[in-house]
């Protein structure tokens, strides 16, 4: 003989059935017996390991797009590598070693514009011709400017100085460079002429 499940209720008539449990309100479903705390640590990290491939591509991206040729306004340096050939150095213009600028930018094998620039080709057939000027502003002083791959800004007071910078406004203005031991105009824009003048005490 089994003993019957005790009933504190002593009000309830006999074969009175318990009701059965509520439902889920909507919207709370029940969570799954396999959605453990483990599961939720994997899955929060997959997602930042996600999101930081995405930043990573989305730099890799902007890598790329900086590492194709310069364009017009770059700023650069240039060293001469083996068999003499030259080699490009993109830097921001504010840098010090950001001895020259792109002006103009052609397809092919174009001569650049009326001026002194380096004219600098990348690749052969229809690649791309760089036209670079001087990226100096007035009161630089120069060292090696007689080499393209060499020349760099210095201190005035640096003895290695050779040149301070005078710009004037307009294309071919040399007779206008006073005591200037080299000239170089550049058609712009802005045109200009660039008056290298040979350093000394009372600069």
């Amino acid at each position: 003989m089994t003993t019957p499940p005790f009933d504190d209720n002593p009000f309830r008539s006999p074969g009175y059935a318990p009701p059965a449990p509520m439902p889920p309100g909507p919207g709370h479903q029940p969570i799954p017996h396999w959605f453990t705390t483990k599961v939720k640590i994997t899955m929060a990290a997959c997602v930042v390991v996600a999101l930081g491939l995405g930043a990573l591509g989305a730099m890799g991206v902007y890598w790329i797009s900086r590492s194709g040729p310069p364009s017009n306004g770059d700023c650069l340096y240039l060293t001469r590598e083996g068999a003499g050939k030259l080699a490009y150095h993109r830097v921001t213009c504010s840098a010090n070693n950001a001895t020259y600028k792109v002006e103009n930018t052609y397809r092919g094998g174009i001569a650049c514009a009326s001026g002194d620039y380096v004219r600098f080709r990348l690749g052969s057939g229809a690649g791309q011709t760089l036209c670079l000027a001087l990226n100096v502003k007035a009161g630089d002083c120069l060292r090696d400017v007689d080499d393209e791959s060499a020349i760099g800004k210095v201190s005035c007071a640096d003895p290695a100085a050779q040149e301070r910078v005078e710009i004037l406004s307009g294309f071919g203005r040399d007779d206008k460079c006073e005591g200037a031991d080299k000239v170089l105009s550049y058609s712009g824009p802005p045109s200009r002429t660039v008056c290298l003048i040979k350093s000394g005490e009372n600069i």
